[in-house]
């Protein structure tokens, strides 16, 4: 069993409300075309998104009764809380294999096949990724995309890793106290730390979408290095393939 954890954007606090659901039910549909069927997606929200498809009891949409975010700050506020109430949920559910994704971001469709057989380890990261510009017709491969993308690790946690409460408030007591609540950039190294070293998956497991308009990814304001966007100015652009298509749900807007 996997869980799939999906913090999503509030409509107040979005330019495009529409174009958020239709990039969201992309990633949904990319999680949920696994190849085993043993998974579960949690999605936290304040507005239940409008969606195209229907899915069955294993999406699960968890409603916020917070304050609506008012600025990009209270934005990542609430994207904290969402993660918590996932968390929550996984706890309850007795913990276990766990990927947290932006809600736009694509994901392989092999993950939950490999953590049902690969049991007991401590989890997992994908070495390389792809980075995906909106609207074009390649990608690019880049090396420890979880320094940039937060749909990267896959961690094994026990009820003992995950929050017992919910914070008081935005301004909350579990940043940083829980393995789900540190950043994704620390994680990999984190863990290494803690003697649970995260093994190497090996394939790819991440498309990392960019310049979607309301990139969840970008919500604090930060974008890739100059050092990153030199090596991706190097990298080869590597074109979409079908095979892409039907292992990450890999298409453009609108299809």
């Amino acid at each position: 069993m996997i869980y799939f954890g999906i913090p999503l954007r509030s409509k107040s606090v979005s330019h495009n409300w529409e174009e958020v659901c239709e990039v969201f039910e992309r990633t949904l549909r990319s999680a949920y075309h696994q190849t085993n069927p043993d998974f579960k997606i949690f999605v936290a929200c304040h507005d239940l998104p409008t969606l195209r498809h229907t899915y069955d009891d294993r999406v699960e949409f968890l409603r916020a009764d917070t304050p609506f975010p008012t600025d990009s700050y209270e934005m990542m506020l609430d994207k904290g809380w969402k993660i918590s109430m996932i968390a929550a949920k996984i706890r309850e559910a007795g913990g276990g294999y766990t990927m947290l994704l932006d809600s736009d971001d694509m994901v392989s469709n092999r993950i939950a096949q490999y953590c049902v057989d690969h049991p007991g380890t401590n989890g997992f990261v994908s070495l390389h990724g792809y980075i995906y510009n909106e609207g074009l017709s390649y990608v690019k491969r880049t090396f420890k995309l979880y320094r940039i993308c937060g749909s990267c690790s896959i961690i094994n946690y026990s009820v003992d890793d995950l929050p017992d409460h919910m914070p008081a408030n935005f301004h909350d007591d579990l940043k940083d106290q829980y393995i789900i609540r540190r950043s994704h950039r620390e994680i990999p190294n984190y863990m290494a730390s803690i003697g649970r070293k995260l093994k190497t998956i090996p394939f790819i497991t991440t498309v990392y979408v960019r310049n979607t308009g309301d990139n969840h990814s970008m919500l604090d304001g930060n974008d890739l290095s100059k050092a990153r966007k030199l090596e991706l100015f190097f990298r080869r652009k590597e074109k979409i393939t079908e095979k892409m298509r039907r292992e990450f749900g890999l298409v453009p807007l609108g299809k």
